[in-house]
């Protein structure tokens, strides 16, 4: 094993410094990047994000994606094929879509991180 080797990094601790709970299988954004809360998360506590795997999320329904397309969170925790917002406002970085969707979906999954 290489000396400056830290973890795999399937998974994140994470401080939930918000004002609300994270519940399990919530996306969190941490800077750019999603992970998603691997078990509940008070307000001030510590938890763990999984920060790879294929999750089935909510998704902006009128969109359609192909499988392999890049995909972003919103700040609303929705899964978007746009980089930003309708006022320029970046989203952070989910993953690549899974499956192909259709308009009108509710849900999509996204690989994290990749």
């Amino acid at each position: 094993m290489a000396k400056n080797y830290y973890q795999d990094g399937n998974t994140m601790d994470w401080h939930n410094g918000t004002t609300k709970a994270v519940a399990s299988g919530q996306p969190v954004i941490v800077g750019d990047i999603t992970g998603i809360a691997q078990h509940d998360i008070p307000v001030d506590g510590q938890g763990v994000l999984m920060m790879t795997g294929v999750f089935t999320l909510p998704k902006v329904a009128a969109e359609t994606w192909q499988r392999g397309a890049r995909i972003w969170l919103t700040t609303d925790g929705k899964l978007t094929s746009q980089e930003q917002d309708s006022s320029s406002n970046a989203n952070a970085f989910a993953g690549t879509a899974w499956v192909t969707t259709n308009p009108n979906d509710p849900e999509g999954r996204v690989r994290l991180g990749f």
